[in-house]
């Protein structure tokens, strides 16, 4: 529907107008604000970016604003302030024009005591002329070579930029049993940003070319501050400043069970082996245990606490980032967390192997060699028995009966081993394949 009032039917119609161009980036940003019902004042509190810069913005006063490498990480925060895409509006985005002073016309004189004149001085014209042009060329590609190499050496020395531009609240009040928020914000183009939590997870991500970024963060109950940072690329130069956000789970009417971790301890860095668990919680519980890594993968186990309120185990995991999260839920829908990171690293080969079901028999090499605690006679594995070999490119394992057996090679759970027709070998290998064995 127009935005017109219609033509009073008893007035001529006026003719009709060009149709009009589309806004200017400062109308855009204008626009937005107003439609959003906030005044520059308060963007700028909420933003901590100053009154005369998103003024400027708006009325497109480029004598107001900072240097452009800092402007426009500033105009891609207020866009996405205000609901708009950072990167149209960036690329949008024009400095002032230069302008050329062009002579004003003069008349022209008539008269042969004129064009004598002129013929007459036509040669040093000339000569002045091309001095000046080849003067002036020589000028602007010295300037253009100075610019461009002092803004390399900017680029290079100043520390990255960073910004949360969501959730624009410093402070964030969730509703019970919430597990994670998504994280947004702008950085220098293909900078690493580097999250810790007050849970004691680091996460890891990096900005597009655009400079944008999101992350998915993992909360507890209570109180949870994330602290995040840049990572100039190349260079390895930190943001000389952080930016932070502080969330806030609410705690349900009832006290939720307590969870306490001793391992893995913090930023765990393990290698070659199953992650260890150990924690003390309510007696007789079982607890879920939620693996992640940076890139989306989940990995999920449970544990059940005895009657004293002691779980142990181990969880195989591939190498990488992992944030793990710990939880009860009792009967009443009362939910109890805790999170722990570790780094997994393997070289070799690690073969875990966990009793299933059922009880079988195991006899292994390690790299040719029989495993001196498995011995030539072999062993059996109780059900939840849990054993882990490491060798240096190869280890064989034969078995009565692989479906009663859980087997990761390197934290990587394989399944579909054997026939079911009776004994036989398999040989787990560092490149991480699997393929059938001759050794009996």
């Amino acid at each position: 529907m127009s935005d017109l009032a219609p033509l009073n039917p008893r007035e001529p119609a006026l003719p009709e107008e060009a149709p009009s161009q589309a806004p200017k980036i400062g109308d855009r940003l204008r626009q937005a604000r107003e439609r959003r019902g906030v005044t520059i004042a308060e963007a700028s509190a909420t933003l901590k970016i100053r009154v005369p810069i998103l003024d400027a913005f708006e009325r497109e006063d480029h004598s107001q604003l900072p240097p452009r490498i800092y402007a426009l990480g500033q105009l891609r925060t207020y866009a996405a302030y205000l609901g708009l895409d950072p990167a149209t509006v960036a690329a949008g985005w024009q400095g002032e024009s230069a302008r050329e002073d062009v002579p004003a016309p003069v008349g022209s004189q008539r008269g042969s005591s004129a064009m004598e004149r002129f013929v007459s001085l036509r040669p040093s014209i000339i000569r002045s002329t091309r001095g000046v042009l080849a003067l002036g060329g020589l000028g602007i590609a010295v300037l253009l070579i100075s610019s461009f190499m002092v803004l390399q050496l900017l680029r290079f020395v100043l520390p990255p930029a960073i910004t949360i531009t969501y959730p624009v609240e410093a402070v964030s009040n969730l509703e019970p049993g919430t597990l994670s928020y998504e994280l947004a914000g702008t950085a220098d183009a293909r900078a690493s940003i580097v999250i810790n939590t007050s849970a004691g997870a680091r996460l890891t991500t990096q900005a597009d070319q655009s400079g944008l970024w999101r992350l998915l963060v993992p909360l507890g109950t209570g109180r949870t501050e994330v602290v995040a940072r840049a990572v100039k690329p190349g260079t390895g130069g930190e943001s000389s400043t952080t930016e932070a956000r502080v969330f806030v789970v609410a705690l349900p009417d009832k006290v939720a069970p307590e969870i306490t971790v001793t391992q893995p301890s913090v930023n765990l860095s393990i290698e070659n082996a199953d992650v260890p668990i150990a924690l003390e919680t309510t007696p007789n519980s079982e607890i879920s245990i939620a693996a992640t890594d940076t890139a989306g993968g989940l990995i999920t186990a449970t544990i059940t606490s005895d009657a004293s309120g002691v779980a142990t185990g181990g969880i195989a995991l591939p190498a990488g980032r992992w944030t793990l999260s710990f939880s009860i839920t009792t009967a009443d829908g009362v939910l109890g967390q805790a999170t722990r990171t570790v780094d997994v690293s393997f070289s070799g080969v690690t073969v875990s192997v966990t009793g299933g079901s059922l009880s079988t028999w195991i006899r292994v090499w390690i790299d040719g060699q029989l495993d001196p605690t498995i011995g030539v006679s072999g062993k059996t594995i109780a059900p939840g028995a849990r054993l882990v070999f490491t060798g240096e490119k190869r280890i064989e394992i034969r078995s009565g009966d692989y479906s009663a057996l859980l087997i990761a090679l390197n934290g990587r759970t394989i399944s579909e081993l054997g026939s079911g027709t009776g004994a036989e070998t398999y040989a787990f290998l560092s490149t991480g394949q699997v393929q059938k064995s001759s050794r009996r």
